[in-house]
Order: C-alpha cells, then structure tokens, then sequence
C-alpha cells in the first residue's frame, strides 16, 4: 500500500480506548503459542488504554522523551510504533524503539518500515523482541538491526527476549 494511504499521526488522548483494544488484539494475534495462552486471554483493553492515557497526560521518565505514532487505515488504528529513551541501565545506545506492533491484515504492507522511519530515523537504537518472534527477528534484521547478546525474561510470562541493536551510518 502505497505511503499515502496510511494516515500516521502522533498519539493523543482521544485514540487511547481504540488503542486499547488494537493493541491488546495485536497481542493476542502475535503471541499466541509464544506466551501463555491464559495470559493473553487477560490482557485487558481498558487496562491498556489507561496505560496509553496515562503516558500521554503524565509522562514520567523515558515516556517524557517518547514518540507515539499511530497508523489508520479507513480511519481505524491499524498498527502504532514507539521509541524514545533506553530504559536500560546498559544501553548500547541512548535511544530505543519501545514498540512496533501492527494487525495480521496488514503485515506485509510496507506499514511497518514505514513507521520505524518514522520514529528512528537513522539513529543508533536498541529494541527488545520475543526470542521465538522469527517474523519480528527477520524484519529487523532486514533493517540492520543485529543480536547483541543481551537477554532478559519477560517478566509476566517468562518468555526469553533478545536485544538487538542497530549502528547509524557514519557521517
């Protein structure tokens, strides 16, 4: 699809509640069979959209530095990406794409480079991904992102997460 028919805007209040529930479908979609399935049969939209409210009306910490973008396709969110600070204490680099999540039905499309342009740029980034995550894995790396060695358990799950790292081009 071509550039033009997406429409990407920052995060505001009034998309927090349909952002709830993309998000938690996103969830629900991507992880199945890679996290507990009574996990994501609890993941809450409400509970989500609160939290997207709350990182808008009060940010604290690395969501004070953040960018939110979301993506509509027909005028429904249909996939969103944000970055901002590292929240890691080791950070291999000082910025850090937080999320990257979009819809089966429009994977594929071309959507998500486009928002991890968007919200990257060329920076140098880190990002965390679910180990058995190939589809994410590949897509990264594709985007010049490699393993970093660093590894960390999900913690409401345990799912074993990889982070990768991506060098900006020299000037």
């Amino acid at each position: 699809m071509p550039e033009s028919e997406w429409r990407i805007t920052s995060l505001v209040v009034a998309d927090c509640d349909e952002l709830g529930r993309v998000h938690t479908r996103i969830w629900r979609e991507t992880y199945a069979g890679l996290m507990p399935a009574g996990y994501l049969a609890d993941l809450s939209e409400t509970r989500s959209a609160e939290n997207w409210r709350r990182r808008i009306v009060q940010p604290e910490g690395v969501d004070a530095g953040s960018l939110t973008l979301v993506a509509r396709r027909d005028g429904h969110i249909v996939g969103f990406a944000s970055a901002g600070p590292s929240r890691d204490a080791d950070a291999p680099t000082e910025w850090e794409l937080h999320v990257i999540n979009l819809l089966q039905t429009v994977q594929g499309s071309g959507l998500a480079e486009l928002l991890l342009d968007r919200v990257l740029g060329e920076r140098d980034a880190t990002l965390w991904v679910v180990e058995g995550n190939a589809r994410a894995r590949a897509f990264y790396t594709r985007r010049g992102f490699t393993d970093e060695g660093g590894r960390s358990a999900h913690e409401p799950t345990d799912a074993l997460e990889m982070r990768m790292v991506r060098r900006g081009t020299p000037d």
